[in-house]
């Protein structure tokens, strides 16, 4: 797997010459906040947004919840006009009877997740998912039920890393099917280098973030990464 990591500043985005997107490659954006909360900078952010897409930002009630959705949102706008064949338009992001969203007559799909104060959004032309988790000392074994023998085994063998490498991998696998919550994580099958739910094999790709696990789940066995980390 090759990866490719660059820096973009959200103000110099509309500059860049588009890119290719490959069949076999995503394109990971990540942010991370400094953790400190700036009214200032909040309103500056949501004069991009429409009225809609502010109001489901406002309606948060963390700061920190409101910078997440706020970025997201405006991370999928990078990556529409960078990747896309065409002016990016928000009202063009619905959502599908699951709740998930996707793009009108776009050729690639994307998916959002949140931590603490980073944000990741993946696009690609497959079906993708993404999970990110902040890693805390939690008793895992509460959560045993969700795994099976093979994994938990794995799980008390290895420690913490490993119950959140598991945990991310399942859940980016269901964020990728797109039912949402109606797929348990039990039948989510972890095995090695690969991924499985009924019939179908999924690959992720897991690494960290900072004091996070972040898990990537597409089709295809060998894809290629581009990580460009967000200036805002």
């Amino acid at each position: 797997m090759q990866n490719s990591t660059h820096y973009l500043a959200f103000s110099d985005f509309e500059s860049i010459p588009k890119i290719d997107l490959k069949e076999d490659e995503y394109y990971l954006f990540q942010y991370s906040s400094d953790c400190n909360f700036d009214q200032g900078i909040l309103e500056y952010y949501l004069q991009f947004l429409p009225q809609k897409f502010r109001e489901e930002v406002l309606k948060y009630r963390r700061w920190d919840d409101r910078y997440n959705c706020l970025f997201g949102k405006l991370m999928v706008c990078m990556g529409s006009h960078i990747l896309g064949n065409q002016s990016f338009e928000f009202e063009k992001i619905v959502k599908d009877n699951y709740g998930k969203p996707y793009m009108l007559g776009s050729n690639f799909n994307f998916n959002i997740s949140h931590s603490s104060n980073t944000v990741v959004c993946v696009f690609s032309k497959q079906q993708i998912g993404v999970d990110i988790e902040e890693i805390n000392d939690i008793d895992y074994s509460l959560f045993e039920n969700v795994f099976s023998a093979e994994e938990f085994a794995e799980i008390n063998r290895d420690g913490l890393d490993k119950f959140y490498e598991f945990w991310t991998r399942k859940e980016s696998v269901i964020k990728a099917i797109g039912k949402g919550m109606s797929i348990p994580l039990t039948e989510v099958e972890i095995n090695t280098g690969y991924t499985t739910y009924g019939d179908d094999t999924w690959y992720t790709k897991s690494f960290k973030i900072d004091n996070k696990y972040c898990s990537i789940t597409t089709k295809c066995d060998q894809i290629r990464a581009q990580e460009t980390h967000v200036l805002f």
